[in-house]
């Protein structure tokens, strides 16, 4: 939706290749890979292009991780970590894991550039801290 928004859709390739998966690693602390076909990261990222031009940063991720759809595929993450916490570590008081307490970030896994330069994983230094409101 936030690719529509932005007016990104060209041939609708990049809305098409959007998948995102979510894991959780580290205690507090949860990871989305966005796949995608390369240029997403650009257009979501921006860059500083060869030729002197410039991709202004769209912050596509972001947005959409904050848009109602968002928040509810992150509260979903959140109550599926949390119950994954409580069956793995019952000693742990899982009451006291706060929402806000719970660092949110992403990297991407692109292909589709045929030079291959562009294709793999991508880390993002970018974090959204998830908001408290969306896991009342």
């Amino acid at each position: 939706m936030q690719i529509q928004r932005l007016g990104l859709v060209d041939t609708y390739g990049m809305k098409d290749s959007i998948r995102i998966s979510a894991a959780a690693g580290d205690l507090n602390k949860i990871s989305f890979t966005v796949n995608a076909v390369f240029y997403y990261m650009f257009q979501d990222q921006g860059a500083d292009l060869w030729n002197g031009g410039v991709i202004v940063p769209q912050k596509v991720t972001e947005k959409a991780l904050k848009s109602p759809l968002g928040l509810k595929f992150q509260k979903q993450v959140m109550n599926e970590y949390v119950a994954w916490l409580t069956d793995n570590y019952p000693i742990l008081e899982v009451g006291r894991i706060i929402p806000k307490s719970i660092r949110i970030e992403w990297d991407y896994n692109l292909f589709g550039d045929e030079s291959g330069s562009w294709n793999g994983q991508f880390f993002s230094s970018s974090k959204v801290w998830a908001s408290p409101k969306a896991f009342l």
